[in-house]
């Protein structure tokens, strides 16, 4: 199944568990306890009355490869996270890359399948205690992902504390696809027939907030748009000698991301960027 047609099911899977709360003033429809699985190789929910915003998920994921938590980067694509700065600072704790691209998490979910085909240990973390602070705006929704090889397929599960459908899960599902991509990438350099499994997916809530009530009506009486791939041609993160790095696919990225930033850009260009280095076949 497409993810556009997962993401339907959702939205009617939270209507049916009928259920509404006000987190921080602001009401919701939500459900408890949901999972899912996604083809990582499909990962983009598309639809007629909301198409996928490419601009935003490029420069979303050229801000998590640049391991920058400042905010200045991303406010180019959104300014929605210039509204979750710490307290006297520029930044936010939500920067993906930044968490979990480096040696200690991708270093060690690598080591552990290198050391141990069938270790249960290769685990990265996303959330941290750190986070539980007062004045927090942005305490990380992911807590963390497994990554785990059974009948020669690396399969991942992602668990989140909470997800927002519409401002969440449409650009966290790519990114993690992305990120389960790039980890089969590397092992397939220590197991060369290994093939990539599924992408599951758990989220203790998950829920959209009023202000997308009327969309949630149209997308369900007007379907899904256009059916693409996210495929990655190359590796754009690599991990060497206890380090890990961008490659030089991975640093062209970044700079046909950065030479955007002074020009006026379309839809159409962030696709054709992101064409150069995934498979957007539709």
């Amino acid at each position: 199944m497409s993810f556009s047609k997962t993401f339907i099911d959702l939205i009617q899977q939270i209507e049916d568990y009928d259920m509404e709360s006000s987190p921080r003033d602001m009401k919701v429809k939500e459900a408890l306890l949901a999972s899912f699985d996604i083809d990582p190789t499909r990962p983009i929910a598309d639809f007629k009355d909301r198409p996928f915003n490419f601009k935003y998920f490029t420069g979303e994921l050229a801000w998590y490869l640049h391991r920058d938590n400042d905010v200045e980067y991303i406010s180019n694509f959104s300014k929605f996270w210039s509204s979750l700065t710490n307290p006297g600072t520029n930044e936010i704790n939500s920067n993906y890359g930044s968490l979990v691209i480096n040696d200690e998490q991708v270093g060690w979910v690598v080591d552990s399948l290198v050391k141990d085909k069938n270790s249960r240990q290769a685990v990265m973390f996303f959330n941290q205690p750190k986070f539980q602070v007062e004045g927090n705006k942005d305490f990380v929704c992911t807590l963390y992902s497994n990554f785990f090889i059974r009948d020669n397929k690396l399969f991942m599960k992602v668990q989140m504390r909470s997800n927002d459908i519409f401002f969440g899960l449409t650009f966290d599902a790519p990114f993690f696809a992305f990120l389960h991509q790039s980890i089969f990438l590397i092992l397939k350099e220590t197991y060369p027939d290994l093939e990539l499994g599924y992408y599951f997916h758990f989220t203790d809530n998950i829920h959209f907030y009023e202000r997308h009530y009327d969309l949630v009506e149209s997308i369900k009486e007007n379907g899904t748009g256009e059916e693409y791939s996210l495929i990655l041609k190359h590796k754009m993160i690599d991990y060497k000698n206890g380090s890990v790095f961008l490659t030089d696919k991975g640093k062209e990225f970044l700079q046909s991301v950065d030479n955007t930033i002074t020009r006026e850009t379309t839809q159409h260009d962030y696709k054709s960027i992101l064409s150069d280095y995934f498979k957007l076949t539709k």
